[in-house]
């Protein structure tokens, strides 16, 4: 099939180059850094992914678990009740699921004073992402 003239496409001697793909974005954060280095695949081997989070309590309130694992460690000098279960000083309660389960309990954390400055509860939970 012949085209007319005005219908054939220029060539241009640089066609079969690959174009890079330039990126004009704002930096990466830490996480999306960690998340490009830990794929979910290494080596043809599945892994989950999961992070870890901490968080402290100073007075008497509700705990929402939602993870996988939760440990409870008193760094306080009062004693603290996790559902009616004592934890002394220096003490932890932790509480694992089995593989790829999630915990969904609600945990009412109680310290034996109510207003001190001893009260000191770190709270650890395994999440899944």
């Amino acid at each position: 099939m012949n085209f007319p003239k005005a219908m054939v496409p220029a060539m241009r001697h640089d066609a079969a180059k690959p174009v890079e793909n330039i990126s004009f974005s704002t930096p990466l954060t830490d996480r999306q850094k960690y998340d490009q280095i830990n794929k979910v695949s290494r080596g043809g081997q599945r892994y989950i992914q999961y992070y870890i989070e901490t968080k402290f309590y100073y007075q008497t309130q509700n705990v929402y678990s939602d993870c996988n694992t939760i440990t409870f460690f008193n760094l306080g000098a009062n004693t603290v009740l996790v559902n009616g279960f004592p934890i002394t000083q220096g003490q932890q309660l932790t509480i694992e699921g089995n593989y790829l389960e999630i915990d969904q309990t609600q945990y009412q954390i109680e310290f034996s004073i109510s207003i001190s400055v001893n009260n000191n509860l770190a709270v650890l939970r395994k999440l899944y992402k």
